[in-house]
């Protein structure tokens, strides 16, 4: 069993001694409000037919989003990699009626290219930090990130999570979660390995020191390569599985593996055929049980929405509903269950072409995906 040290510990008890943050007071240092097309719960549809969106680009990899918890209704986090090296942050201010858009706080070495992000909310910080795992494009190196919580709002890294390589052995992005296993909830990773098959990574946060360990390797058996990768805890077993859904080729295959004691990997199970680029899959709180949804670029252009009835004994998936055809080749999604709407509208980023468009699709009975909303490189 790998484990890592990280010195990680000594900032982030400093970080803990900031005051709790009122985000919408968010420094906006390097950054500049942005004019954005979305999205009001009003008349969302009218602000998106006269307003524009404004992003500096070109951007390159898989973008990640968030809803957090600064703010009284909750911002969106977006960090996305910059195609001539780096990483760029961006906020949503929900509480700003007119939802305007700040950023970009770039961070990551500039000279290094990042192909995919991976971003969460951790428990660390008076408010909660931001924690982003992100694959070079080299494949050498799985790097981790972290910004407190204020009141600097610095962004920290990069440190490793795994040994630094000479020689690339990663080919995919990276999935991090924060899990519902151990006391302080430990971080879960899984990413594609250039030899074949997944690999998992685990962070004991419950030890000061904050070490990794891995990668405990999975799905290798088969000889097939994975080029991406999602994944979440969901709520079946106790504290609950891990869950996953990988793209081989243009295959897209579900794996899952429960909470101990064997800690064994099931899968992979088809889904679908016809798939290309990164998917990205939440449990939503639809249902009774909360579904699982998935968002997949196709092979044919634009995006696959498919969902799975966790309500059916079955486990029946669903799909795929095709949307943002007028996108054509998409290269990777981000979406989250926010709580505009009730139960909560799907909001998603999209990178097609160096761009990042923008959907939302309502919470019902029309069911209805609005958008492409393009950025505009600059």
């Amino acid at each position: 069993m790998a484990k890592k040290r990280t010195n990680e510990a000594k900032k982030r008890e400093e970080s803990k001694k900031g005051k709790k943050s009122e985000r919408s007071r968010e420094p906006k240092k390097d950054s500049r409000a942005i004019k954005i097309e979305v999205e009001s719960t009003g008349d969302r549809s009218k602000k998106e037919e006269n307003e524009e969106i404004v992003f500096a680009g070109p951007f390159s990899g898989t973008p990640s989003l968030i809803q957090s918890n600064f703010g009284l209704k909750g911002n969106f986090e977006l960090v996305v990699p910059l195609s001539n090296g780096g990483l760029a942050h961006y906020w949503r201010n929900n509480d700003d009626p007119d939802l305007p858009w700040y950023g970009p706080v770039k961070f990551g070495e500039a000279n290094v290219r990042f192909n995919s992000s991976s971003l969460i909310q951790s428990n660390f910080g008076s408010q909660g930090n931001l924690e982003l795992a992100a694959t070079e494009e080299s494949g050498k190196n799985l790097a981790m990130f972290w910004r407190d919580s204020g009141p600097s709002f610095d962004w920290h890294g990069p440190g490793y999570i795994a040994e630094p390589s000479k020689k690339p052995v990663f080919c995919g992005n990276p999935s991090l979660i924060k899990s519902r296993s151990g006391r302080n909830g430990n971080f879960d990773l899984v990413v594609p390995l250039l030899k074949g098959g997944l690999a998992h990574y685990w962070r004991d946060n419950d030890d000061p020191a904050l070490p990794w360990y891995g990668p405990f390797i999975f799905g290798s058996t088969t000889g097939v390569p994975y080029e991406s990768v999602t994944l979440i805890q969901s709520n079946f077993g106790n504290p609950g599985n891990l869950e996953i859904v990988a793209r081989s080729r243009d295959q897209l295959v579900f794996f899952w593996r429960g909470p101990g004691p064997e800690f064994e990997w099931n899968g992979p199970f088809t889904i679908d055929k016809g798939v290309t680029g990164c998917p990205c899959m939440i449990q939503s709180k639809f249902g009774c049980k909360g579904n699982f949804d998935l968002v997949v670029p196709l092979a044919s252009g634009g995006l696959g929405y498919y969902w799975r009835d966790n309500d059916d004994v079955n486990l029946s998936w669903h799909g795929a509903l095709m949307f943002g055809t007028r996108l054509g080749k998409v290269d990777a999604v981000t979406f989250i269950q926010s709580n505009f709407g009730e139960p909560g509208n799907l909001e998603l980023v999209a990178s097609a072409g160096g761009q990042l468009a923008f959907f939302w699709r309502d919470s019902g009975p029309d069911l209805k995906w609005n958008g492409p909303f393009f950025s505009i490189p600059m």
